[in-house]
């Protein structure tokens, strides 16, 4: 398959352009063929108003919380928590304190290029590489970027047949808040920027051309370049956001080679990519342009395009979580001065589902960010910890923004533990999956103990149980609490699966090294005094402590079904395990799966549950429904999102196979078109890599790899096989 967004048109829509990105920059690349307009961001720049904000100790208030929603009065509990725990922001009708994620702004490239033809876009998903070109007075003018992983810069090439006349303009949308001004620099220039009471940047600019450049506008961001047929724009970015002038933060390259820059950059992209491959038996339309495919995609006609949206995935998560921090709602690509959500980190499913592939893609550097602002986020969780509710340990809060200030910031969503023993899961799963001790004791257990410690203060002794109160299934309500967006409760499923998945991992992580027997005591002992899981008349889970009747019965969260994926803690086949599939089918009967997140989630569950046509129709609706002509994904109405993009991939991945503590599944949830194909270099859980083969939808080899001396359990079809493995030495079977 070839593995190229491309397009005969061109676009002024944002959400239609090519990202690309290295993590720290990141570009969207879209405009005319006179046009041409490179969007910029940086992963640090959010304007930083609000990055020292502190929360005042409230936790004198959860004991007369606690009273009214142990005694049923949920709607006044969930009034009465909002109001003290629940922060700005959501439905107080004040702005909270979340920073925005903010764009740099914009590089345009501008030609008297007389008419055109022949004009074509396109992005290599192998390499990043975006490239415009077409016919124009000057001959076939091209334009070639791509934003290195290895100089740390974007670059830009500018060619033409013919000697031709450009401009280059750097410029920021108007913003009252923000000063703008120019430098100029021997061979370009410097826009400077500054948010009152925020942080300031910079945007640099540097010129070489076998033409000559005037810089009569360089005040205003704009140089003309005059008789080129090559020119190089090396774009760089700095901030001030970790305490050094931004200008400490721009680094050259010390060639201005454009070939060589790319093959430096595209060998650090590979690394970054990992080494998986799947290819599948399937009609090829690699020579229709994208949106084209997209159109076919919808008319049942295109069967390869599930195959490029799952590497266009991957493709965005190494393009923008190969820097410091975690790809945001917006991965790392916004235009907007007050993007949707303020382009922030939900922590209720949002943040996590960007990453639910990495561990199987091998795409290990790409989760290093998630888990710098896990860590980044403990030690203010723990002041929250204590003036929310007077507990020790950590906790974070649903919505947040870079700075660690894990404050309540959405009230009538906020008030919810469980966004830290969610965030606990990637962590033990990195360990699972990698089997790397020294990250288990340095940082997998330590922040597992932390949250763990939290919950030992906040669960509530009743009758012999303890007690999660309050308590919420993010974001759902059920009748009899108002107005409120969400109901707050005591003992909501997805609450009582995250604190027992959160105990069994750290206390699985204290035996491995042989560390805190006082806390696998006390752990164990909280752990056989948490509530049951409890199932409603229909068969199905309930979404809080008994059956109760939700205001929407199609609602886009599956929160009480995190047992069933992400996490893995129902066992397939338990009680828990058909009362969630129950719950599932019941919630798409009335209509769920309405966003792109939420649509990708279900897709998700329905490979879990081995059910892959259904899988594959979700992922086509998916596709179909909430994916712009460059597949970003959707939330509605049209707002651009990424986690629905992530979640796809990782639904392929799912259907592929599936990975459990000593057991591995091949081909669990195939369509019955994906008849033919082949996997390489998946990794599984145990420290496997593996690789296998199928025919005609059965499986016909494969390969396993083992860090480490062991038995795993191979399951496809009706087989089931226990293999021995040694460490280091591959292991082939043929079926």
């Amino acid at each position: 398959m070839n593995k190229v967004l491309f397009y005969n048109t061109y676009t002024e829509k944002y959400m239609e352009g090519l990202p690309t990105g290295n993590g720290r920059l990141a570009a969207m690349m879209l405009g005319t063929p006179e046009k041409l307009r490179i969007a910029l961001n940086h992963e640090w720049m959010w304007r930083g108003e609000n990055r020292f904000r502190e929360q005042e100790d409230v936790s004198c208030h959860i004991g007369e919380v606690r009273e009214l929603l142990l005694a049923g009065d949920f709607y006044k509990g969930t009034e009465l928590a909002n109001e003290y725990f629940g922060g700005l922001g959501g439905i107080s009708g004040i702005k909270n304190r979340v920073d925005p994620y903010q764009p740099v702004g914009d590089l345009y490239v501008t030609f008297d290029a007389g008419e055109i033809s022949d004009y074509t876009r396109s992005l290599s998903l192998e390499s990043g590489l975006s490239s415009t070109s077409f016919n124009s007075k000057y001959g076939r003018i091209s334009e070639d970027l791509f934003v290195s992983m290895a100089d740390g810069c974007m670059v830009l090439k500018i060619s033409s047949e013919l000697s031709s006349n450009f401009s280059v303009k750097l410029t920021r949308i108007f913003d009252p808040l923000c000063t703008i001004s120019y430098e100029d620099i021997s061979d370009g220039l410097v826009m400077k920027g500054s948010f009152k009471d925020g942080i300031s940047f910079e945007a640099h600019i540097k010129i070489n051309t076998n033409g000559t450049f005037v810089k009569d506008n360089s005040s205003i961001g704009e140089i003309s370049v005059k008789d080129a047929s090559e020119t190089l724009v090396l774009i760089n970015i700095g901030t001030d956001a970790k305490g050094n002038a931004p200008s400490k933060e721009i680094v050259w390259p010390a060639e201005n080679n454009f070939d060589k820059l790319f093959e430096r950059h595209k060998e650090s992209f590979a690394i970054i990519m990992g080494n998986s491959c799947v290819e599948i038996d399937l009609p090829s339309l690699d020579s229709v342009p994208t949106d084209k495919r997209i159109e076919l995609f919808r008319e049942g006609k295109d069967p390869s395009m599930p195959l490029l949206y799952f590497e266009y995935g991957r493709y965005l998560l190494a393009s923008g979580s190969a820097g410091e921090l975690p790809l945001n709602l917006q991965g790392k690509w916004n235009e907007d001065l007050a993007p949707a959500w303020d382009a922030d980190y939900h922590l209720d499913i949002n943040l996590q589902m960007c990453y639910w592939f990495s561990e199987t893609l091998g795409m290990r550097r790409a989760t290093e960010p998630l888990f710098y602002l896990i860590e980044r986020y403990v030690p203010y969780g723990r002041e929250m910890a204590k003036n929310l509710y007077g507990c020790k340990g950590t906790t974070f809060t649903l919505q947040t923004d870079v700075w660690g200030r894990v404050t309540p910031e959405s009230k009538g969503w906020a008030v919810w533990v469980g966004g830290a023993p969610w965030l606990c899961q990637h962590l033990f799963m990195h360990w699972r999956y990698a089997k790397d001790e020294k990250f288990l004791k340095e940082r997998c257990y330590p922040v597992l103990k932390e949250c763990a410690e939290f919950f030992e203060d906040y669960l509530y002794e009743k009758d012999g149980e303890l007690w999660i109160v309050p308590s919420q299934s993010p974001e759902n309500r059920f009748e009899g609490t108002g107005h409120f967006p969400v109901s707050l409760c005591v003992n909501s499923a997805m609450d009582i699966q995250l604190v027992t998945e959160l105990l069994t991992n750290a206390i699985e992580s204290a035996k491995i090294l042989s560390v805190d027997s006082d806390k696998i005591e006390l752990w164990t002992e909280i752990l056989s005094k948490l509530p049951k899981l409890t199932i409603d008349s229909n068969g199905r889970l309930n979404e809080w402590d008994k059956e109760r009747k939700e205001v929407e019965p199609g609602h886009r969260h599956l929160s009480h079904l995190y047992g069933l994926h992400p996490s893995q803690l129902f066992e397939r086949n338990s009680i828990e395990w058909t009362a969630a599939e129950k719950s599932l089918d019941a919630r798409m009967a009335y209509g769920g799966g309405h966003t792109g997140w939420s649509r990708s989630w279900v897709a998700c569950m329905m490979a879990r549950l081995l059910r892959g046509e259904e899988a594959m129709h979700h992922l086509q609706r998916l596709i179909c429904d909430f994916a712009t002509v460059s597949l970003l994904d959707l939330h509605p109405p049209r707002i651009f999102q990424i986690d629905g993009n992530m979640g796809g991939t990782a639904a392929v991945c799912e259907m592929l196979m599936q990975s459990r503590y000593g057991e591995l599944y091949l081909i669990p949830a195939l369509p019955s078109e994906w008849k033919n194909g082949y996997v390489k270099n998946f990794c599984a859980q145990d420290a496997l890599t593996v690789s296998f083969e199928w025919k005609d939808s059965k499986i016909t080899s494969f390969t396993l790899e083992s860090a480490e001396e062991q038995n795993i359990k191979v399951i496809f079809g009706d087989s089931k096989m226990e293999i021995r493995l040694s460490g280091g030495v591959p292991k082939t079977v043929n079926v």
